[in-house]
């Protein structure tokens, strides 16, 4: 109950925001977000070095499980002795492959991450300067509006200015 109250309060509050923007004549605008990351030329870069570096990742994965495989394979044919020393071998085999994957994996999302929040400090920085220089109180993601009107649109602007760099 408590939680429906604060968010009655909020959207209250957040309404009478907007109207009182709207009645002091406030300059809004809007921008496709998504729009802006999948055609702004250092996002499309950022992924495809991201591809690359994974499917090199994936490759050297494969290639350490078929030899991982080929141990298996081959601590079948030996005396129960010989097997157990291979498959201690076997055993730490596959838990390098894993602290290599898991290394790989978070060093993967680490550098996903640092490069998503620098295009987005782009962006920001972008919308902010266009704000001042046009005036604008406000420029929103096209995501928050149920309806508006196209004439509001920045987003070719802002992508036009970021791929300048």
């Amino acid at each position: 109950m408590a939680k429906r109250l604060l968010g009655l309060m909020i959207f209250i509050f957040c309404f009478a925001l907007c109207c009182e923007a709207f009645a002091d004549g406030a300059k809004i605008a809007y921008a496709d977000r998504r729009k802006i990351y999948s055609e702004y030329k250092k996002a499309k870069e950022f992924n495809k070095k991201l591809e690359k570096e994974d499917l090199e990742v994936k490759e050297e994965i494969e290639k350490r499980s078929t030899e991982l495989r080929k141990l298996y394979e081959e601590t079948e044919l030996l005396t129960d002795e010989a097997k157990e020393k291979k498959e201690a071998e076997l055993r730490e085999s596959a838990a390098k492959l894993e602290a290599y994957r898991k290394e790989k994996i978070d060093g993967f999302l680490k550098q996903q991450n640092d490069m998503f929040q620098e295009i987005q400090e782009d962006i920001l920085k972008v919308a902010e300067k266009y704000a001042m220089e046009n005036g604008y109180d406000a420029i929103l993601d096209e995501a928050v509006f149920l309806y508006s009107s196209d004439k509001l649109d920045i987003t070719d602007t802002i992508l036009k200015e970021l791929n300048k760099k």
